[in-house]
């Protein structure tokens, strides 16, 4: 019970805004239109049996009227009230008349009435009378014995109405909202269109409409001028880079070199190229981040891990790494070919670099996903970090950009990835499903 009580508590908080406003409004128009109501009701039932009591008084005037013109009281019986009685007493006792009120039940109509009662004393031809004129409220008027079933279908119909008109009004009001937030849903910076203003005459939607557009043209020069930043850098540095790799191997070619000469020379194209493959690696995410890669085809990961292994070959051997393939089922993958290599690639290069000297490496393809595992070292932090950019477990080994490259890919494509390290052995498992 109190579960359910709280599931619709919290459905009544993570309500839209228009239906949150469609209900209190709702709910207040209930509460007033039955306090209306009623307050209608007992105005009416109170002015009812003041004007039967007026009715009453009447009939007493006239009924003393005509007996002081000496008219027989007894010719009263079947002319005044619904019920009239008449008895003989002995003294008069009610000089001035009381007003009571009773209930009548009439059980061969099965009906419940009220009535209310007029009692006077009155003397003729020396003998002492009690009159008492009784008047039914309901019969008298008309209305008493049906006015619960008005009031009901009034504020029903009168309900439905206001529930009618709520929701026609505010999602009239609120249409221009409702386009605003689709028009966020689909909004992006690559598609380079502002967020129009949707038509409203609502001046707080006009200022939110307006500063969303603004916000958005903003974000689409922020993204450009980023973007251009980046395009230009990546460029530019690519010539310098070049001259110095070209200058570094023109003086390692110097005869006259020393050992200590070449080995900086050497540590120096190293450099260089890391430098080359940095440069290659940000210009490649920043195409991802921008969704700049849109030629997917259909390819086949069982030949294109054959095709790369073979491209990886020497480096394997260099290391003495064993390396056992296993194709249990053919694997076809929609994607654009570029991106497929650079992922097998940079899944080799991290299992060939962070190996072992004679260790393994098990590539492992099945129907919709893509194995590779690797001896390595005991990794001392989470495996979850080793997909962050130039994350290191130490400060003379990086694993670069290679796995963060590798994340962005299988997120490009919503390919699922997992990294897990047991029994000295680390997995990279890619679900292309």
């Amino acid at each position: 019970m109190a579960s359910d009580i709280n599931s619709v508590f919290n459905y009544l908080i993570n309500m839209k805004l228009v239906y949150k406003n469609i209900i209190i409004n709702t709910v207040v128009s209930v509460l007033i239109l039955f306090a209306g109501e009623f307050s209608l009701y007992f105005f009416l039932k109170n002015k009812i049996e003041k004007e039967t009591v007026e009715h009453l008084y009447l009939e007493r005037y006239i009924m003393m009227k005509q007996l002081k013109k000496g008219v027989n009281i007894e010719s009263f019986r079947h002319n005044i009230g619904d019920v009239l009685e008449i008895e003989t007493i002995s003294s008069v006792f009610y000089s001035k008349p009381i007003i009571q009120e009773i209930e009548v039940d009439e059980e061969w109509e099965e009906e419940h009435f009220t009535s209310k009662k007029i009692i006077f004393d009155v003397i003729q031809n020396g003998r002492t009378y009690r009159v008492s004129i009784l008047k039914t409220i309901d019969e008298d008027e008309g209305l008493a014995g049906s006015m619960e079933a008005i009031i009901f279908i009034s504020t029903f119909c009168m309900l439905i109405i206001l529930v009618a008109i709520n929701v026609l009004v505010y999602y009239k009001l609120f249409s221009p909202v409702y386009q605003l937030i689709n028009d966020i849903k689909n909004f992006s910076v690559q598609n380079l269109k502002k967020i129009v203003p949707p038509k409203t005459t609502t001046q707080e939607f006009v200022i939110l409409s307006q500063e969303v557009s603004k916000m958005s043209e903003k974000m689409i020069k922020d993204y450009s001028s980023v973007k251009e930043f980046i395009e230009n850098m990546t460029h530019e540095i690519q010539t310098p880079l070049a001259v110095i790799n070209t200058k570094v191997e023109r003086c390692m070619q110097d005869e006259n070199l020393t050992n200590d000469q070449a080995i900086l020379l050497s540590d120096t194209s190293k450099a260089v190229n890391k430098l080359f493959n940095i440069n290659k690696g940000l210009t490649l995410l920043s195409k991802l981040d921008n969704k700049q890669y849109n030629s997917p085809e259909e390819i086949q990961i069982n030949k294109l891990i054959q095709q790369r292994i073979h491209y990886f070959l020497d480096f394997i051997e260099n290391k003495k790494i064993t390396l056992n393939e296993n194709y249990f089922e053919e694997c076809y993958v929609t994607m654009d070919i570029s991106l497929a290599e650079i992922l097998v690639d940079n899944l080799f290069k991290n299992a060939i670099q962070h190996n072992f000297e004679a260790g393994k490496i098990e590539v492992t393809v099945k129907k919709n996903e893509f194995v590779i595992r690797n001896t390595g070292e005991i990794p001392i932090e989470s495996t979850d970090k080793f997909f962050n950019r130039f994350y290191s477990q130490n400060a003379y080994k990086s694993l670069g950009l290679g796995l963060a490259i590798v994340k962005k890919i299988t997120d490009y494509y919503n390919f699922t990835l997992n990294y897990n390290f047991e029994l000295g052995v680390h997995s990279v498992t890619i679900n292309f499903k």
